[in-house]
């Protein structure tokens, strides 16, 4: 009986040294949430790309503006230069194929800019068959009033 007594002792005091020493080295956790670095800058050689790349649509876009004023005008969503050219010049159908542009009434509906489609629906701008422009402009008139 004293031995179960001894054995049971030195069991207890076992477990008291470790519990009170921590059981070992305990591992430390990684953090829950490592930001990650920034993304480095560009190169110069991407700068020298995107400075040329801007520099064509400038020359591109000036080109537009000048033999297509309502389309760019339409695109800018400038209502008075809309207005202006629209009295000036009065090609509110104009097309510009090579750049994939359509009627300035098709653009007006894709970017959503619903004064410059009342506007150009005044002057008599059609969607030139377009299913969704046609759909955005029925959306974007009023209903007739009797």
């Amino acid at each position: 009986m004293a031995t179960r007594l001894r054995i049971l002792a030195a069991c207890a005091l076992a477990i008291g040294i470790t519990g009170a020493s921590g059981c070992g080295p305990t591992l430390s956790l990684p953090p829950l949430f490592q930001p990650k670095p920034p993304p480095p800058g560009p190169s110069p050689e991407e700068e020298e790309h995107a400075a040329a790349s801007k520099f064509q649509k400038d020359i591109v876009m000036g080109e537009v503006a000048r033999t297509h004023p309502v389309l760019v005008a339409t695109l800018d969503r400038d209502l008075t230069r809309l207005q202006a050219t629209i009295k000036a010049r009065g090609n509110v159908n104009e097309v510009r194929k090579d750049m994939h542009l359509g009627p300035p009434l098709r653009e007006a509906c894709r970017i959503g800019w619903k004064a410059g489609i009342d506007e150009l629906r005044k002057a008599g701008a059609k969607c030139l068959g377009d299913a969704r422009c046609e759909a955005c402009v029925r959306s974007n008139t009023p209903p007739p009033s009797n």
